[in-house]
């Protein structure tokens, strides 16, 4: 259970400030984002970073219970295939990144989902622990 808190803090403070700078900075991180997608070097590094989380968390905290605890684990998940699609299959998520950054209400739904799930991890790691 302390794994479940420490991660719960660490991702859920991670979640809420990167969910808050993409909202608050909407324009220049659409346009960071679409430059991230046009350099192959820099998106296999992403996916690489993304492929080492994932790998960590899904190893480290495999945990399937029904309840909050839960949600960890499937964000590792979420992280690992994440990784693998960047590195093994690049193009594919190109299209559909660019895709999500060009429709605004997606991306901003997206942001505030991101928000919530930290808030939620936050309060979990936080106010119950």
């Amino acid at each position: 259970m302390e794994l479940s808190i420490f991660l719960a803090k660490a991702i859920g403070l991670y979640y809420v400030i990167i969910s808050l700078g993409m909202i608050l900075n909407g324009g220049r991180i659409k346009a960071l984002l679409m430059e991230i997608m046009n350099n192959s070097a820099l998106l296999f590094i992403t996916g690489f970073f993304a492929l080492i989380l994932g790998i960590l968390l899904v190893t480290s905290h495999n945990i399937w219970v029904a309840d909050w605890r839960v949600l960890i684990t499937l964000l590792g998940w979420g992280a690992l295939l994440k990784g693998i699609m960047l590195v093994t299959l690049p193009q594919l998520m190109i299209e559909a990144s660019k895709k999500w950054v060009q429709n605004t209400i997606s991306y901003y739904i997206t942001m505030c989902v991101v928000f919530l799930i930290g808030i939620f991890l936050l309060y979990h790691g936080y106010v119950l622990n």
